[in-house]
């Protein structure tokens, strides 16, 4: 069943596909039927619906630059053949033990420096070189 709200008598004076063609070139975007401009405005819509269950986006600043991180988590939609096909297990798997350690390091690193600025012993090193020292004897 088609939405009514999608067959309109003309899909060019509708602002979501107003800005599809903006991004293409005028000579195709004159070539579009409703019906194709129909299809596509439903593809874009079931796109945006389809959203992720956890979506975070976080822009951090590094020195004179800006990185950009993503997160995103939801549901697997792919068939089990393309997940069979995926090119990038091996690629994944070392970029999430490298994604891994760093984060470990940085977690680690903040401590050591809350540590170091609260005059707390949470790493008790020393303490358990004396303890060394004494099994030695």
């Amino acid at each position: 069943m088609v939405n009514k709200r999608l067959t309109q008598k003309s899909l060019h004076h509708d602002p979501f596909v107003q800005k599809i063609l903006a991004r293409i070139p005028t000579q195709i975007a004159a070539t579009f039927t409703d019906a194709q401009l129909t299809e596509l405005k439903k593809v874009f819509i079931d796109r945006v619906s389809n959203s992720s269950k956890v979506d975070m986006r976080l822009s951090i600043p590094f020195f004179k630059r800006r990185f950009y991180l993503v997160l995103l988590m939801g549901k697997e939609n792919r068939s089990q053949q393309r997940l069979k096909n995926s090119n990038f297990k091996v690629v994944n798997g070392y970029l999430a033990t490298i994604y891994s350690l760093v984060i470990m390091s940085f977690f680690l690193g903040m401590l050591y420096y809350v540590e170091k600025e609260l005059e707390i012993n949470a790493f008790p090193y020393k303490q358990l070189q004396h303890f060394n020292k004494s099994f030695k004897r």
